[in-house]
């Protein structure tokens, strides 16, 4: 099968052959439709998972059919279609392949109403934002920073469905989106600091792209007491002033995406995609991602 492979930590990805792989007791093997790129994928290339095995082939996210299940798996069987997570990099294994295996826990049955295509860039990012927004809870007032990324859109959305004010952070090329996704107020970070711009301060902050400096600089936009969760971990050890401030590690489950797809299938999340790519062009897909060149989800069609 083709798939994208790394042949060592930091080497260039390229499009090889290799062996189907067997799915083992508790696991399903999927002929994949598409995989989703995450910021995480280039980030196992330069050694994120350090006991990952080569030659490793890259990727997470994924949505196709399966192909066969493995013994004790319950709940599915081929010809099924679903999502998940199929990264298994201690094993060489990953979703930028026709071929992926996944454990049956990590995936579940794809959302009815969107193509497996869009599927595909949901189960990191989705289950990101979902873990996020429940984080903060009843929060009246909530501030993104970094809104028109993969998670961001998908914490708008979920975020506005469940009655919360939504202020994103966006450019004017990009404030029309962000208001279609249930923003409320948009904030150009471009035009001046974002905390001078949020007026009345809000209940809770979701800042997914900045350093613990420019973190610190949106505590005039937040009230006393109020939250600031950094999935890319800028919050500092000692905290921050006068806030509930937590650096953000997000679970993944089966649950968590049935919870997406039905979240999806009911209309109040749609899934944005920013760019298709083949399997031969996702090399340069990571390259762009790496380089803060990507525009929104990016999808990559096997």
């Amino acid at each position: 099968m083709r798939a994208v492979t790394v042949s060592g930590f930091g080497a260039a990805p390229e499009v090889t052959d290799r062996p189907a792989p067997e799915p083992g007791r508790g696991e399903v093997l999927v002929r994949l439709t598409a995989a989703g790129l995450n910021p995480f994928d280039w980030k196992v290339i330069d050694g994120a998972i350090k006991d990952a095995s080569f030659p490793l082939i890259i990727g997470t996210d994924g949505a196709g059919t399966i192909d066969r299940v493995g013994a004790d798996v319950t709940g599915f069987r081929p010809g099924d279609a679903v999502f998940g997570q199929f990264s298994k990099a201690r094993q060489g294994r990953g979703s930028y392949a026709e071929m992926a295996v996944a454990s049956y826990n990590a995936i579940a049955a794809a959302p009815r109403t969107v193509a497996l295509s869009e599927a595909a860039a949901v189960p990191t990012a989705g289950m990101t934002a979902l873990n996020l927004v429940d984080h903060i809870g009843d929060a009246g007032r909530l501030l993104i920073v970094g809104a028109t990324g993969g998670v961001g859109t998908f914490v708008a959305q979920i975020a506005s469905a469940r009655g919360i004010t939504v202020v994103a952070t966006a450019s004017e090329e990009k404030a029309d989106l962000m208001r279609a996704l249930g923003a409320a107020e948009i904030v150009d970070h471009t035009a001046g600091p974002i905390a001078d711009q949020v007026e009345p301060q809000v209940d809770a902050v979701i800042d997914l792209i900045s350093d613990t400096e420019r973190l610190r600089d949106l505590l005039p936009a937040v009230r006393p007491g109020g939250i600031i969760l950094s999935p890319v971990f800028a919050v500092p050890e000692e905290g921050l002033p006068g806030v509930e401030a937590a650096n953000f590690s997000s679970a993944a489950s089966s649950e968590l995406l049935e919870r997406l797809a039905r979240e999806i299938d009911s209309g109040h999340v749609r899934v944005v995609i920013g760019d298709t790519v083949t399997l031969s062009q996702a090399p340069e897909a990571l390259a762009r991602s790496r380089a803060g060149r990507a525009r929104g989800k990016t999808v990559i069609v096997i």
